[in-house]
This record gives C-alpha cells, sequence and structure tokens, in this order.
C-alpha cells in the first residue's frame, strides 16, 4: 500500500531537497464584522477610543527629541513601526505580532505559498525564538529538530533579544547554503550544535492510504484554506479503497485556519455535533457545531495521532473528534495552544499587518486546554532514535571522545542496528567497534571514527527506518487500537 498522488512520493522528494522557515498564523480567519473596530479596556476599567491627546503629545515628544538630539539621523518611518512594535510586544503575547508594510507582504505570501529556509514554525517567547513543531519530512525534522526547541543561534550569530522578522531575516537564506543552529533543549544541560540546508518548501498539506483489512491513514500537515476539499478528496478515494475504520495523523501539525478545521470536522462528525467553543474578551461564547455531518451518513470508528507538535487547530480536531465523535486519542501530550488570532491588515491605513489574539477556544465541553494540551488515551513513547539528532559535520567523533554529540551517536546506531555497549557519551572501544562493522557493511573506510561521510550515512539509514512504519510506535499502537474499534462495531 502507498499514499496517493501528492503524497509520500513528493513528501520523500521534499524531505531530501527542501526547507522552509516563516511563523505561520497559528490558528486564524478573517476579520469579521464588530472586531476591527470598538473602544479599548485600559487596566484602570476606563474605555478609552484611541490614544488621549496627552498621550498623543508624549509620543509626539519622544519623537522630536530622538529627531533633535539623538546623535545619528533617524528614520521617522522605522521609529513609527518600533512603537507599534513595542506595542504589541508589551502585551506579553507570543501569538500577538506586528509587521511593517515592508514585512507584510511577505509574511502574508509565506502563510500561503512556498518559502525558504529550515522547515519548522516558529514563534517568539520572551526574546526567543521557540520552535513550535519541525515541519514534516523537513530538513528541521531531518535534523531532530523538536517543538519548544529553543533557537540560541545561527551561523554564529545570537538570536536572543531579536524582534521575530529580524530572527527569521537570519535564519533565511539562498538555496543550498547551510544553517548552523545552536539550539537549547529542555533536560540538557548544554546546547544542540545542528546543521541544516536551507532550500525551498511547498508544505504537503494532506494525504492518505489504505490498508488491505479496511483502516485508512490520513495525515493533515497544516489546517489551509485548501485543506478541507483535500480532505474530501483524500476520504472519498479511500471509501472507493474500501474503508473501514480511519486513523487522522495530525503529528507536527502546528495549526492554521479555524474554518478549516472546522470544515473538515463536519465531514467527519454526525450533524448538529459541537466542534468547538469560542469564547470572546466578554465572556460571551459561540459553538460552531457539524452543519452538515458525514457525507450519507456515513462515520467510521476514529483514531486520532497527537504529540507534542499537535497545536492549535489540530488540538481543535482531536479534541473535537474524542468528545464529538468518541475518538481514541494515540501518542504524546499536544502542544497546548488555546487561543485564536487575526489579522488586521486594513486597520492602520497603510499596508502594515497587526495579529493579535482576540479570543480563547475551547473544547465541545468547554475545557480550555492553554499550555495543557490534549492528553491521549493511550500514551504512547517512540523509540528513543526518533529524538536523535544530526551528527556534526565540524569535526570527527573518534575513540575516548566525550559529550551529547556521543552520547546520540550511540543512540543513532543502535537504532540503525549496531548498539553498543553504552550510551553515556563517553567513546569507547565498543563504539569504536560498532562504527567499524557499519563502515565495513556501508563500504565505507573503515576508521572506526565517524567524519562527515560516516554521520551522513547513519542518518540516512535512521531516517529511512523512522520512515518505514513498522517502527513507529504510536502508528503501530494506533492501528491496533483502530482494529479493536472497527471489531466492536462489527460485532452483533
Amino acid at each position: 500500500m502507498g499514499f496517493r498522488g501528492r503524497t509520500v512520493a513528493a513528501l520523500m522528494a521534499l524531505t531530501a531537497v527542501t526547507a522552509c522557515v516563516a511563523t505561520y498564523a497559528v490558528l486564524e480567519f478573517p476579520r469579521w464584522n464588530g472586531i476591527a473596530t470598538g473602544t479599548a479596556v485600559w487596566g484602570n476599567g476606563q474605555t478609552q477610543e484611541g490614544l488621549r491627546q496627552s498621550e498623543i503629545d508624549k509620543l509626539n515628544k519622544a519623537v522630536s527629541l530622538i529627531e533633535k538630539r539623538y546623535l545619528l539621523p533617524a528614520d521617522r518611518n522605522r521609529l513609527l513601526d518600533g512603537a507599534l512594535q513595542g506595542m504589541v510586544e508589551s502585551l506579553s503575547d507570543p501569538y500577538s505580532i506586528y509587521k511593517s508594510a515592508d514585512e507584510a507582504d511577505a509574511y502574508v505570501d509565506a502563510l500561503q505559498g512556498a518559502f525558504t529556509g529550515i522547515g519548522a514554525e516558529l514563534r517568539m517567547e520572551k526574546g526567543a525564538v521557540v520552535v513550535e513543531a519541525p515541519i514534516r519530512g523537513s530538513p528541521a525534522e531531518r535534523a531532530g529538530l523538536q517543538s519548544r526547541d529553543v533557537l540560541l543561534s545561527i551561523n554564529g550569530e545570537s538570536l536572543y533579544g531579536l524582534s521575530l522578522s529580524e530572527a527569521i531575516a537570519k535564519i533565511r537564506g539562498p538555496k543550498g547554503t547551510k544553517a548552523k543552529l545552536k539550539v537549547q533543549r529542555a533536560g540538557r544541560a548544554e546546547p544542540l550544535d545542528l546543521e541544516l540546508v536551507r532550500d525551498r518548501i511547498d508544505p504537503i498539506a494532506v494525504g492518505s492510504e489504505v490498508g488491505e483489512d479496511g483502516i485508512g491513514h490520513l495525515f493533515i500537515n497544516q489546517f489551509t484554506s485548501e485543506t478541507a476539499s483535500q480532505v474530501a478528496e483524500e476520504l472519498e478515494a479511500m471509501k472507493s479503497q474500501g474503508l473501514k475504520a480511519l486513523v487522522i495523523d495530525v503529528r507536527n501539525n502546528p495549526g492554521g485556519y479555524l474554518q478549516s478545521v472546522v470544515e473538515v470536522a463536519d465531514q467527519l462528525l454526525e450533524k448538529g455535533k459541537p466542534i468547538v467553543q469560542s469564547e470572546y474578551r466578554d465572556g460571551q461564547r459561540k459553538v460552531d457545531v457539524a452543519e452538515h455531518g458525514a457525507k450519507n451518513g456515513e462515520r467510521y470508528p476514529l483514531v486520532v495521532l497527537i504529540n507534542k507538535g499537535s497545536a492549535s487547530a489540530s488540538e481543535i480536531l482531536a479534541g473535537a473528534l474524542k468528545q464529538s465523535a468518541g475518538a481514541v486519542l494515540v501518542g504524546d501530550t499536544s502542544y497546548g495552544k488555546g487561543t485564536v488570532q487575526v489579522h488586521f491588515n486594513s486597520e492602520l491605513g497603510d499596508d502594515s499587518l497587526i495579529k493579535l489574539t482576540v479570543y480563547k477556544w475551547l473544547l465541545p465541553d468547554g475545557t480550555w486546554i492553554n499550555e495543557q494540551g490534549l492528553k491521549p488515551d493511550v500514551p504512547v513513547a517512540q523509540p528513543d532514535y526518533f529524538l536523535a539528532w544530526r551528527l556534526p559535520r565540524d569535526r570527527v567523533l573518534k575513540l575516548d571522545s566525550t559529550g551529547g554529540d556521543i552520547g546520540n551517536l550511540q543512540t543513532i546506531l543502535s537504532g540503525v542496528g549496531y548498539p553498543t555497549d553504552r550510551r553515556d557519551g563517553y567513546y569507547s572501544e565498543k563504539t569504536k567497534q560498532a562504527v567499524e562493522r557499519f563502515q565495513a557493511d556501508e563500504s565505507l573506510p573503515k576508521t572506526g571514527e565517524v567524519d562527515s561521510a560516516t554521520a551522513q550515512r547513519l542518518e540516512e539509514k535512521l531516517y529511512s527506518i523512522i520512515q518505514d512504519k513498522t517502527n513507529d510506535a504510536q502508528w503501530q499502537t494506533a492501528l491496533a487500537e483502530a482494529r479493536k474499534l472497527l471489531e466492536s462495531s462489527e460485532s452483533p
């Protein structure tokens, strides 16, 4: 069995040559009447339409002081952009951003099309660049970048304290160029050094396959404006192949458009079942329900695969299917993003853009999972080699070396079938012998040392093992759960 059309063949090709970087709208939809304007509620409980005259005067005085007394010439447009940037940053909300007119077009294009970079969904948190999720099949994923990793530097340049746009500008680069990242990971004392190659990516949103037992695998990588129609196509194709039960895979799906996930859920739920609740700043709530329901009343036993890279819209889908269709959740606890953002791209009177968090989203039963995530019904950890990261290319790993990269090497060796005597980060004689066996089997110079060529071959071998679904513990568990549900539904 194999993924259809735009699926696994394209995915493997993209994996080999592509990367991306940008901050997507994690969960957004177009502006609606009533939200673009209105009165602001200040911390003292008073309302105010725009700035008071005294506040305008204060800003004018600051600009005047800078223009008259600052050592160097000041650009008025940059001063204004900086003031707006500061306003949004003062909200202490990593999902609210300001983009100048120069940045806005590129930002919107990145949300809707192809782009270049490393292949990770990024956001800012307390001055640090944080990974929300590596994009499936990207160099970031292959290099071992994980959700909640903090990017400290790129090619030796610190990223701390930069705006997200400034950080992205440094991470972006021409196709084929190297991006050397220093990464801080929770639970590790020392940062990791990862080297990736930038390229272009056209994200693959949806794909599917059906096994001989009638159990389908539908993966959704993001929720774009086209995802719902693509899911409809895949469902029709799976039905024609004898679909009986469905595993929906939203691992490392960082989210997307609210309307998109509502339309996807509508195809899988019984008509009238709740999908998501929205809670506004005044406490009022709105409930989205399945307006059409599963086509022709066709509904299937459902399992949803989630992990810590499943965020926002993917959490909405998983929560809706669990609470409104009895789906079983398998995998790791999800990311935990329970807010909704909106783009305001005309309200400022020029081509600049503000994205603001405007309300919470809640599960059908009213639970807010922000910073908590969805807990799986069946927790499953992947084999430790799934968490391995890219081996260094700027130095050779050899006998008596120590450190995190050696421990990572030992994990990779075990994953590709060449276990050694230890996993503690000391390059022992047994580790050397394991490397020699691997080199001999791969027709590499039998040095017992891991140079660039050996590192590349080890990673290629490991990646092929990870891509083999028989080694994917979460998928295998989801498959077993789907079979249980199928057997139960077919029982008299």
